[in-house]
């Protein structure tokens, strides 16, 4: 009866250990919080209370739809399970925490209809040792909005490549409708909500449809913030030409709009 009670106790005592340990890990996080298969977005994940707690190094091997609804297929970082690719190597983000970053549609090498969701684990680069599965996240749907003036992806960082679309289809003057376009003017603005710098004049514009016009920009290397403030949003507007009822051309420019950078890592 005694051995009984011992081996109760120290049953307990194993469940009770596992119990706190689980309870330390926590779930991933994501930067940005809400993404689609288009966006760049970085996971973290605590691997306290896992198999990889205290290790030196670790690795993702990341999948694609476990809950159903797309093709299932392994991120194309993950080589095989014995010998990790270096391209699925994470970095430390602090004790036991480790962060990726990645966008679904270069991942997984699908398109974004087809992704639906994704799970990873973390492991070992030999798959010694590793985590549980985390799964299923799930991406944001792409939801089109026709816009006059649209900015693509439309979760931007300021190191991204900004695509601004202009349909003049979409405007609601008689003048824009008829314009043709040009450039388009860029005002940046910074965490105090001040204008940096003076407004820029993208000219490199191409025609990419029947009424749509195209321009792109860096921001991070188009504008320099003051000192201690980063930048925070812009405004952009077209410019372009059109001939008046006496053939003569006329300068025209567009409304404006604003988009507001969205931090990814």
């Amino acid at each position: 009866m005694l051995k009984y009670r011992v081996m109760k106790k120290i049953l307990s005592i194993l469940f009770l250990s596992c119990l706190l340990m689980a309870a330390k890990a926590q779930n991933p996080t994501f930067s940005p919080s809400s993404f689609t298969a288009l966006d760049q977005v970085t996971l973290t994940v605590d691997v306290t209370g896992t198999p990889m707690a205290g290790q030196s190094e670790a690795y993702i091997w990341i999948f694609s739809n476990p809950a159903g609804n797309g093709p299932a297929k392994d991120g194309i970082v993950n080589g095989s399970w014995t010998s990790s690719s270096l391209d699925g190597k994470m970095t430390a983000a602090g004790t036991n925490k480790w962060s990726f970053t990645f966008t679904g549609i270069t991942l997984f090498q699908l398109t974004p209809g087809e992704l639906n969701n994704f799970g990873f684990l973390v492991k070992a680069k030999d798959g010694s040792k590793q985590t549980p599965d985390y799964k299923p996240y799930y991406f944001d749907p792409l939801v089109f909005v026709p816009k006059a003036i649209r900015v693509f992806p439309a979760k931007v960082d300021v190191d991204d490549i900004v695509n601004m679309n202009y349909e003049r289809t979409l405007t609601t003057t008689t003048d824009e409708q008829r314009m043709t376009p040009v450039s388009a003017t860029i005002t940046m603005f910074d965490d105090a909500n001040n204008q940096v710098g003076t407004p820029l004049t993208v000219t490199n514009i191409r025609k990419t449809g029947t009424d749509v016009w195209t321009v792109y920009f860096i921001p991070s290397t188009s504008f320099t913030p003051p000192a201690g403030k980063k930048l925070m949003k812009f405004r952009c507007k077209f410019n372009g030409t059109l001939l008046n009822t006496s053939g003569a051309t006329v300068t025209v420019t567009s409304s404006e709009v604003e988009t507001t950078f969205t931090t990814m890592k």
